[in-house]
């Protein structure tokens, strides 16, 4: 499933990489600003920071399934009251949740970093379902992300843990003699492409799983991807698309029977062509 999640990311990064980037850099800077306020007016501060990342949360959503994406959508959750109130709200309860579990001695972190992965659709379920109450998007998230979370975490290191091992692969060839400098200048460049589009791949990943797992979720909002992101067919046990000539899923490696098409019945279309 993560090289599906993978796959269809950088399908979708390739298609708007630098409009995407450049709102994801606006955001970044919006959300300095907002930090900047958390000495001065605590609040104020975390309350810009949240309604920001819910924002952008939505934009990668939208980048992720081929809709158009605008700069003016950084500040959709401050279009009036009932949004801000929903966001502050619910991403308020989740944050709570996670510091509360973070207390607790010697495995606080661990405990931590699971719940913040329990409740990472929490901002996509705020936004995209309004029937389900504030205070019960993080159950809603908690349920939905059940065989997930591992996968998601999973996704979220794969990537770096392939970055540093690649810097320091070319940062040893950079001791070669005389072409030695082409290897660090490659790994300088590798650095900055990662600082420019790292939170952007990320927060891509999180919109793909949002609308993988609601595909498996029932009665949850399906978004259709675009239709040159579409599989030939699905493997029935992780759900990673597969082409119409797969034995074997490339995610789990499950064997999945071939798709049998509809017996042609030839002795009807010879009577047809008699007559």
């Amino acid at each position: 499933m993560i090289i599906d999640i993978y796959s269809k990311v950088l399908d979708a990064l390739s298609k708007k990489p630098f409009r995407l980037w450049g709102i994801s850099l606006l955001s970044c800077l919006l959300v300095v600003v907002g930090d900047s306020l958390v000495v001065t007016i605590p609040a104020v501060g975390i309350a810009i920071t949240w309604l920001l990342t819910t924002a952008m949360s939505m934009i990668f959503l939208r980048g992720y399934l081929g809709e158009e994406v605008k700069c003016t959508q950084l500040f959709e959750c401050f279009k009036n009251w009932h949004i801000v109130k929903r966001v502050l709200g619910g991403i308020g309860w989740s944050t709570l949740w996670v510091f509360i579990w973070s207390l607790i001695p010697v495995v606080g972190p661990i405990f931590g970093i699971i719940r913040a992965y329990e409740y990472r659709l929490v901002p996509f379920i705020l936004m995209n379902e309004p029937d389900v109450d504030i205070m019960e998007s993080r159950e809603v998230s908690k349920q939905r992300t059940k065989g997930y979370k591992g996968k998601m975490f999973l996704a979220d290191i794969l990537w770096v843990v392939i970055v540093i091992i690649g810097i320091v692969i070319i940062g040893l060839l950079g001791k070669i003699p005389l072409i030695g400098w082409m290897f660090i200048l490659a790994d300088v460049l590798i650095v900055i492409a990662v600082l420019a589009f790292g939170s952007l791949f990320s927060g891509l990943i999180s919109s793909a799983f949002y609308v993988e797992i609601n595909k498996k979720t029932p009665n949850a909002p399906y978004y259709e991807e675009p239709a040159d992101n579409k599989a030939d067919k699905y493997c029935p046990q992780c759900g990673a698309s597969m082409k119409l000539s797969d034995i074997f899923c490339p995610s789990c490696g499950i064997r999945v029977e071939p798709e049998k098409s509809e017996p042609v019945n030839e002795s009807s279309d010879s009577v047809k062509e008699e007559q």
